[in-house]
């Protein structure tokens, strides 16, 4: 009973606790806490999710860029082929113009070369007249210009092969007629006759018999005369004719016929030259070993001295208008 009372009695005296009142303070803070959780969970989401797309982001761009680099590469590997291409067409064309310049080089020679040919063709037939070093002239600027082959030159080509058939129809015109005749002169060589002491010309005057001259004169003109003839000049116009020995004979017609002979050879092979040469010896040999009294030897003298004024008057071809032509043409080309 007593135990109660006391309760109730504690009870009693005991003073209500007190009541809390709530801060605005602990609530503001809460809800920053909570603020700042969820904005540093948002944070945390958008770097996440900031590094995911930008881990996919690079991941792309690091593909692309390979791609890039192969592309690049593929594109270097192809500059290479082609500025190796460009080399190998570059050197080709370096041969083909090297090609192209010796080519130039050894038409321009062959072009000069034939003009020079052509060139002396026309100083030996006109200068010279000898036919066959005109015509092999002639044959060589031909074959020269043939194996230039321009086209261009063909007229060049028609002019020197009509000039060709215009000497060698000369040579078959007039050399077979003055050959035989110069073959009937020296077949009548033999049947001409000799020239004889009686013919012989003489230059020493006759002169008149002189009284005889005392001792001491004859005896100084005797000294004068041994002093001056220890040195004699003496001048002769006309050539003393040698006495000839029967055996002798023999060879001075021998002689007479080579000469003719000689003049014919030269004749057929048109070395004009030499055949006036041979005529002029033939004809100086008849004057002084043969009677130019004889109407033989007169004949024979005066159709030596009628071959030579024709075949000096002979009229040679003009085989100038294949170089004139070639000259125009190498002049007016590119």
């Amino acid at each position: 009973m007593a135990d109660k009372n006391d309760s109730t009695t504690e009870a009693t005296l005991t003073p209500p606790a007190p009541h809390r009142v709530r801060s605005p303070a602990g609530g503001l803070a809460v809800l920053l806490s909570l603020i700042t959780l969820v904005g540093l969970g948002y944070l945390w989401y958008a770097l996440s999710y900031q590094a995911h797309v930008l881990g996919i982001n690079v991941a792309q761009k690091l593909q692309s860029q390979d791609h890039a680099v192969a592309r690049l590469s593929q594109a270097v590997m192809g500059l290479s082929q082609s500025e190796a291409r460009a080399e190998l067409a570059l050197q080709t064309l370096n041969q083909q113009q090297s090609t192209q310049k010796a080519q130039s080089g050894n038409q321009r020679w062959r072009i000069r070369a034939a003009e020079d040919l052509l060139l002396i063709a026309n100083e030996q037939l006109r200068f010279e007249h000898n036919v066959p070093l005109a015509l092999l002239a002639l044959r060589q600027a031909e074959q020269e210009i043939r194996r230039q082959g321009d086209p261009r030159l063909l007229p060049v080509r028609g002019a020197i092969l009509q000039e060709i058939l215009r000497l060698q129809a000369l040579h078959k015109q007039h050399a077979s007629t003055m050959a035989l005749e110069l073959v009937a002169l020296a077949h009548a060589i033999p049947t001409m006759p000799l020239a004889v002491p009686n013919t012989f010309h003489t230059d020493h005057p006759v002169v008149a018999k002189k009284p005889k001259p005392a001792f001491w004169q004859r005896l100084g003109y005797g000294l004068w005369r041994d002093f001056v003839d220890l040195i004699r000049i003496r001048k002769e116009s006309i050539h003393e004719r040698a006495l000839l020995a029967p055996k002798r004979a023999y060879f001075v017609r021998e002689n007479a016929q080579l000469r003719l002979y000689t003049a014919e050879l030269a004749l057929l092979e048109h070395h004009t030259t030499v055949m006036h040469a041979n005529l002029l010896a033939a004809d100086r040999w008849i004057n002084r070993y043969y009677d130019t009294k004889a109407p033989a030897v007169q004949a024979v003298q005066k159709q030596l001295q009628d071959l030579e004024k024709r075949s000096t008057a002979l009229k040679w071809p003009d085989i100038s208008g294949s170089l004139h032509l070639l000259r125009r043409l190498t002049r007016s080309a590119p």
